[in-house]
């Protein structure tokens, strides 16, 4: 007979769940074309705007990753958490990069100019870049992932909205405006493993930033969060026929 009582079993428990964090960003890195709009639509002042469509997309990101795996985010206890954030944003390099080709994985991103003294250096390039994120503390994320148990770290190094002037209409008076999101999703180790502008566009008439909000975020947040589940799970390859 088996001995029953040889045989265990192991059940998950909270500290085996590994969680995503998600790092909201730098209110410095806030470039819109459309905030005078949408002042003279709602009252909202400069900074309110920018706050809003910071924490709105924060909000937006836990809901999509939260299908993938626990989220921790700065604006669930911001008050307590605030040391932290400010130690991550202290400890991160920001430098414009080259989108790395979807197609090659190993491809190097290549260095830009990025934040010197506290201002923006942008070299100007016909390539496509964006503002990566790289950890320059080797403690960092040890400290994060000891406290909060992450694994994973979805950095928002950048937030514009502008205006598409190419894409202007004079029979309507209309032109296209571009939400893009510059993101870099890291693990434990630091090693980035995506990478790269995520964006989304809609009319210049839209003025709302509640409606800019809910037609723009959630697709981009969607995207982010694919990204993410792409990279952490390993493709599935159909049995092979015998």
């Amino acid at each position: 007979m088996a001995q029953e009582g040889t045989r265990t079993t192991k059940t998950n428990t909270a500290d085996d769940i590994r969680k995503i964090m998600i790092v909201p960003f730098n209110p410095k890195l806030y470039m819109s074309d459309v905030d005078m709009k949408i002042n003279q639509q709602t009252k909202w002042k400069f900074p309110q705007i920018r706050e809003n469509f910071r924490q709105q997309l924060n909000a937006q990101l836990k809901l999509k990753l939260q299908s993938i795996s626990p989220v921790v985010s700065f604006y669930s206890d911001s008050a307590k958490m605030a040391k932290d954030l400010s130690y991550i944003y202290k400890s991160t390099n920001l430098s414009y990069d080259l989108i790395p080709n979807p197609t090659d994985v190993k491809t190097p991103l290549v260095h830009k100019n990025g934040i010197k003294n506290g201002q923006l250096a942008v070299e100007i390039s016909t390539d496509k870049k964006f503002m990566n994120a790289k950890v320059g503390d080797e403690k960092l994320l040890s400290y994060l992932s000891t406290k909060y148990k992450t694994d994973y770290y979805v950095f928002i190094n950048q937030l514009d909205i502008k205006n598409n002037m190419d894409t202007y209409d004079l029979a309507t008076d209309i032109f296209q405006r571009e939400i893009a999101v510059h993101y870099s999703i890291l693990d434990k180790t630091g090693k980035n493993i995506a990478a790269g502008i995520a964006s989304s566009s809609f009319s210049s008439k839209e003025n709302d930033p509640k409606k800019i909000v809910s037609q723009n975020f959630g697709p981009i947040a969607a995207y982010i969060a694919a990204k993410l589940n792409l990279a952490i799970k390993p493709e599935i390859k159909p049995a092979q026929k015998k």
